[in-house]
C-alpha cells in the first residue's frame, strides 16, 4: 500500500514537472534572446525593459516579433513627441523657440516616415533597409537636439528615447541578418 502511494506521488510530481517545464524553459529562452539582442545597446536596461514591456515578447521563438515591437515603440514615441512638439510650439511666446519646435516637428514627421519604411521592410524581410531606416531615425533625433543651445529636458529625454529605439531597430535587424 505504501509502495503504491509512493509510486502515485512520484507519478504526480513527474507529470507536474513535465507540464511546467516548457513554461520555465520559454522564460529562460525569452530572457536569453532579449539579453542577446540588447547586449550591445548603449543602454541595455532600456532595451530589455522596452522589449519585455510588450506582451508579444512572450513568444521568444519568433525573433522578428522583437523587431516589430521596437518599430511599434518607435512609432508610438514619435507620435507622442510630435503631439508634444505641436503643443509646445503653440504655447511658446518666443519666436526663436517656436521655430526650433517647428524644425523638430519636421524631424519627427521624418521619423514617422522612416518607421513606416522600416515596418514595410520588416514585412518583406529586407533587413538592410530596416537598418537604413534606423540610421535616419537616429539622425533626425540628433538633428532635433542640435537646434537648441540647451535642449529642454523633456525634449532631450524624448530624443534620447527615439535614438535608443532606433538603435534597437538596428541591433535586432543586425541579429536577423546574421541568423537569417
Amino acid at each position: 500500500m505504501a509502495s503504491l502511494y509512493v509510486h502515485i506521488c512520484s507519478l504526480i510530481i513527474f507529470i507536474a514537472f513535465i507540464l511546467v517545464s516548457p513554461f520555465i524553459g520559454l522564460s529562460f529562452v525569452k530572457s536569453g534572446i532579449i539579453e542577446t539582442l540588447c547586449t550591445n545597446s548603449t543602454d541595455p536596461s532600456f532595451c530589455i525593459n522596452a522589449l519585455k514591456s510588450d506582451p508579444r515578447s512572450d513568444d521568444p521563438t519568433i525573433t522578428a516579433v522583437f523587431e516589430q515591437i521596437a518599430i511599434d515603440l518607435a512609432i508610438a514615441n514619435a507620435t507622442d513627441t510630435l503631439q508634444f512638439l505641436n503643443e509646445q510650439r503653440n504655447r511658446s511666446k518666443d519666436t526663436r523657440l517656436k521655430a526650433f519646435y517647428g524644425y523638430c516637428i519636421a524631424d519627427y514627421q521624418d521619423i514617422l516616415i522612416d518607421t513606416d519604411d522600416a515596418k514595410e521592410a520588416l514585412l518583406a524581410q529586407d533587413y538592410p533597409i530596416v537598418d537604413t531606416s534606423r540610421q535616419s531615425i537616429m539622425e533626425s533625433a540628433d538633428g532635433c537636439d542640435s537646434y537648441f543651445t540647451k535642449p529642454p529636458p523633456q525634449m532631450s529625454d524624448r530624443n534620447r528615447s527615439i535614438r535608443l529605439l532606433g538603435e534597437m531597430i538596428f541591433l535586432i535587424a543586425d541579429y536577423l541578418i546574421r541568423e537569417g
